[in-house]
């Protein structure tokens, strides 16, 4: 591969030479700091459709998947109302006072992985109820 920045050439160097554990690691890292989520379909390897060519040249199809588990991301809050969010986030996760309001605290963040689009439509009225901004991913 030819690169056309110099920097990018020097971390690809320097990335090949990790293990897994460290890539794994900072796989993680780049994708939380970047508020990419990702299912755990998705990091075993299941894509959507398409076709993907074999060494003999032929085309394989893909099996279609189709998305039936949604995440439910809390990705801000209007400061004024930050403690009805954090009661509701305590109310729907489970989670203790601190770890709640760190949660809100550190938006954007996940709140609740793989559920239906059903109960996350009604989690995300609920939430923007009382002044949160929420993504289904």
């Amino acid at each position: 591969y030819a690169f056309t920045h110099v920097r990018s050439k020097d971390m690809f160097d320097r990335m090949t030479k990790l293990d897994m554990e460290e890539i794994k690691t900072l796989t993680e890292l780049i994708n939380e700091k970047l508020g990419i989520t990702i299912s755990e379909a998705e990091k075993m390897g299941f894509r959507g459709g398409g076709s993907v060519s074999t060494s003999g040249g032929e085309a394989v199809e893909e099996e279609i998947v189709v998305k039936t588990a949604f995440d439910l991301k809390l990705t801000g809050f209007d400061t004024k109302k930050k403690i009805k969010v954090i009661k509701e986030v305590r109310a729907m996760t489970g989670l203790g006072l601190k770890e709640a309001k760190d949660m809100v605290e550190g938006a954007p963040k996940t709140i609740k992985n793989d559920i239906k689009m059903e109960e996350a439509e009604e989690l995300k009225a609920k939430l923007e109820a009382v002044g949160a901004t929420i993504e289904i991913s």
